[in-house]
């Protein structure tokens, strides 16, 4: 009895790895029956994409435990991707598994139209005038950090000090001067995210809600976070200051097309998201940056002349927008490093309706990955017309808002440092895709020294 099961099970394998697909949908990629390559996808995702791109070319799909993705890959098929609607193509469907963070009834949690105009409120808090006002806030708050934090000489985690920073930066920005007086310490906002950054991982895309000490983790962090926020947004509501004006102020003050008001739960929700979104692409983007330039000093000598010649000698010390903007090797830096090495690998959207491309047509999740080698900022110098070849802030409708903000916020804690300390590190460290917010796998230990005062 037991053989005659086994075989059975055994045939009903091969004929689940071997039967012919049809012609018009994008090849798959199998290895394991039922399991798929859920396995390797969750050790590398970029190394299996990588691999399957090779093979297959630029659309294949991946089973992955009973799902199925489907990815386009490169800039011709990325067009599909980035010019499909909403009706046709629903990113809000396929970042569900974000809500745990963001919250209830906020963006991916709310009516297409409501998500928009989230969205809307939250591009309002980000206009030009908030950026120049943003660049002193990150320069004072970033000397600040440098003199209570570091000292003369010393060795660190450069992504865990660097995470610590753009969260401070960022949050006093968004949020205000409260915010210092409700963390009492810089640290504890750095490391509630990091709770939630850890649980986002390739499980939780596909179940969130297991009681992994993960996911309990990263739940105790939300509400920690939560009511953080919830007791700045109540002390803001008593304050008679007409003075302030920032994003939180923004959203506060935000009125839904039929006249209703946000309700706390959504700005609050609204700001972890925001602040989660800009924080792990800042913290990431700046450590690789300062990995980047110091072995590759070509570039980091160029990007250290732009700094003498235009703060130090033209701005006589002063850091601001109109300095910062014209730096542009550091900027090409910055872009570089987000060619190679996006925070999130992959941009996702769930098919909606079947769509077709080179003749196959896509009925399941589509997503979206990066797949870049050489470092080389000069590439920059040039403008690269080709549609979506750099994608590093999403593209078209869906863009990020905080582009401008987390680029400025990077050349200004850059600008600093660089002027500040001598750093010594080794190579540029490997990605860590334990995470769905691939970053370098740490701990990224570097020493430094203060510079003598020429």
């Amino acid at each position: 009895m037991i053989g005659t099961i086994a075989i059975v099970v055994i045939a009903l394998l091969v004929i689940f790895v071997f039967k012919k697909q049809p012609s018009n949908i994008p090849p798959i990629v199998e290895t394991i029956p039922f399991i798929g390559c859920f396995i390797q996808f969750a050790k590398n995702p970029l190394k299996l994409v990588r691999d399957s791109y090779d093979r297959l070319g630029d659309i294949f799909t991946l089973h992955l435990m009973g799902f199925k993705m489907t990815f386009l890959v490169g800039p011709e098929a990325q067009a599909v991707f980035f010019r499909g609607t909403d009706e046709e193509l629903s990113p809000k469907e396929a970042y569900r598994f974000v809500i745990p963070v963001f919250g209830k009834g906020v963006v991916y949690d709310s009516e297409t139209e409501i998500m928009y105009e989230q969205l809307r409120f939250v591009k309002n808090g980000l206009v030009l005038s908030q950026l120049k006002k943003a660049v002193g806030i990150i320069a004072e708050e970033t000397e600040k950090y440098f003199e209570m934090k570091w000292g003369d000489s010393g060795e660190i985690d450069l992504l865990y000090e660097m995470n610590k920073l753009t969260i401070l930066t960022a949050s006093r920005c968004l949020m205000g001067k409260s915010i210092n007086k409700s963390l009492g310490q810089s640290g504890e906002l750095a490391d509630l995210y990091h709770e939630l950054e850890e649980g986002l991982n390739p499980i939780s895309f596909f179940f969130p809600n297991l009681p992994l000490p993960s996911f309990k983790k990263r739940d105790a962090a939300r509400a920690k976070v939560a009511a953080i926020f919830h007791s700045i947004i109540q002390e803001r509501r008593k304050s008679t200051d007409d003075s302030v004006d920032d994003v939180l102020y923004t959203l506060m003050n935000s009125k839904y097309k039929d006249g209703t008001i946000l309700e706390d739960e959504q700005i609050v929700g609204l700001m972890i998201g925001l602040l989660f979104a800009g924080q792990h692409t800042s913290s990431i983007t700046l450590t690789y940056s300062i990995f980047y330039m110091l072995n590759n000093l070509e570039y980091y000598d160029e990007v250290m002349k732009d700094i003498k010649d235009i703060v130090q000698d033209e701005n006589q010390g002063e850091i601001n927008f109109d300095a910062l903007k014209r730096m542009n090797r550091l900027e090409t830096v910055i872009r570089e490093v987000l060619r190679l090495h996006p925070p999130l690998i992959f941009l996702m959207r769930k098919v909606m309706e079947p769509m077709e491309y080179k003749g196959k047509t896509i009925q399941k999740v589509t997503s979206l990955l990066f797949l870049h080698n050489s470092f080389n900022p000069r590439r920059f110098d040039v403008e690269d017309k080709t549609p979506f070849s750099f994608i590093a802030f999403g593209g078209g409708k869906h863009g990020c808002p905080g582009e401008n903000f987390g680029i400025l916020q990077i050349k200004t804690i850059w600008t600093i440092l660089s002027q500040k300390y001598n750093l010594e590190l080794g190579p540029v460290p490997p990605t860590d895709f334990t995470s769905l917010v691939a970053g370098p796998k740490g701990p990224c230990m570097v020493k430094y020294s203060r510079k003598q005062k020429k």
